[in-house]
């Protein structure tokens, strides 16, 4: 999403990412970002107010509130009155789009919280890289780009991590998409907007784990993005993108995501990029099962698994698919969580709902995905434990 500066907020890709969130544990366990609701409201979304219902089992959910935990959606971070909507239709997680923030935002996304049924909130996030990629900037403050952080000592860009996410929660943003975790490759896509911080595996993994732990000190979940690895891709927002075989990845793009991932972390972004080796013929990697069967057996059962933003065109509009459709694509074929930036997305959970009422998206999967989320709110404060 880093055509925030050119491209209207639902048009942007680069700003939400093309990875991996990444979070990994806390030694006192996370802060929480406010209290919530202890009477939640009643909305209409079929989970069953049944007394089969239980909101520590999703097995016990309905087909609706399931295809919404599973759902990420996008609001205009100048303004977020629509997020509360999103929150009440029990969505998975909120993600800031544009560059001008609302004056009302932290008042309005706790109002969205409150409005989540069953004290189950969406996760808000937002794309706090540095650089061009900042949502939050007149907000807090500018934060150098990950290029400049490049060239800063390790226990500096963790304390810089850690005093912004302070801020960040105090808004009601629990979630960074970030850090980047691709290799500078000169001339590609991720350098030219200077959103990687070396071209050396193991400097890029110290900085992403910096960046990870210092966030996490404040409270505030990170994102691994964008495996397996952008850094030799074109801009993957225009048309699909491809990476090197994954014989090369595995021994360069790859190294910071399987080194972090081993640490703790428990998100990943994936993008929608092809790999010889990797993805099936023309499938990108956020809607291949050979990739994300791939990452699954890397990362383990724990981690959560998050597509780029569905609306690329390498995701969507180049394979003959509506955002909608790729998320479907995305969810059966192992992603836990389909990010959606577009208009609707209600209408987008009544897609992936309809696809779990007719098998086409198993309910065992679906279950077992929200299983995952349900466990990383809760270690938030933004689930029952």
């Amino acid at each position: 999403m880093l055509s925030s500066l050119t491209r209207s907020p639902f048009a942007q890709a680069a700003g939400i990412g093309f990875a991996v969130l990444a979070l990994g544990p806390l030694p006192s366990g996370p802060r929480a970002v406010g209290p919530l609701s202890s009477t939640p409201l009643q909305f209409s979304l079929s989970t069953a107010h049944s007394a089969s219902y239980d909101v520590h089992d999703p097995a016990t959910w309905s087909d609706r509130a399931l295809a919404a935990q599973l759902t990420v959606s996008c609001v205009d971070v100048h303004d977020v009155r629509a997020a509360r909507r999103q929150a009440q239709a029990g969505i998975g997680g909120i993600t800031l789009l544009g560059s001008s923030p609302d004056p009302h935002l932290a008042e309005r996304l706790a109002e969205a919280r409150r409005a989540a049924p069953h004290n189950v909130a969406p996760f808000v996030m937002s794309d706090e890289e540095g650089g061009l990629v900042q949502r939050l900037r007149s907000a807090i403050y500018p934060l150098p780009s990950a290029k400049t952080m490049g060239g800063l000592r390790v226990a500096h860009v963790r304390r810089t991590a850690h005093d912004y996410a302070a801020r960040m929660r105090d808004l009601g943003v629990q979630m960074d998409l970030a850090p980047v975790a691709d290799l500078k490759v000169k001339g590609a896509f991720i350098a030219s907007q200077q959103r990687a911080f070396s071209r050396d595996p193991d400097r890029v993994t110290a900085l992403a784990r910096a960046w990870r732990l210092g966030m996490n000190g404040s409270g505030v979940a990170t994102v691994l993005k964008h495996w397996p690895g952008h850094g030799s891709a074109g801009d993957s927002h225009d048309g699909p993108a491809s990476v090197p075989p994954l014989a090369t990845l595995e021994k360069r793009d790859m190294v910071p995501f399987d080194t972090e991932l081993s640490h703790g972390a428990r998100v990943v972004m994936v993008g929608h990029l092809m790999s010889k080796g990797l993805t099936e013929p023309g499938l990108p990697a956020s809607e291949s099962p050979r990739a994300l069967g791939y990452l699954r057996a890397k990362a383990g059962p724990d981690v959560v698994i998050v597509t780029d933003a569905l609306n690329m065109a390498a995701a969507s509009s180049s394979l003959g698919l509506t955002p909608v459709g790729a998320a479907v694509r995305a969810l059966r074929a192992g992603a836990y969580w389909a990010l959606i930036c577009g208009r609707h997305p209600i209408r987008a959970i009544g897609t992936v709902r309809d696809a779990i009422a007719s098998g086409r998206l198993p309910r065992a999967q679906a279950v077992a995905s929200a299983r995952r989320i349900l466990a990383l709110k809760s270690s938030y404060g933004l689930a029952p434990r």
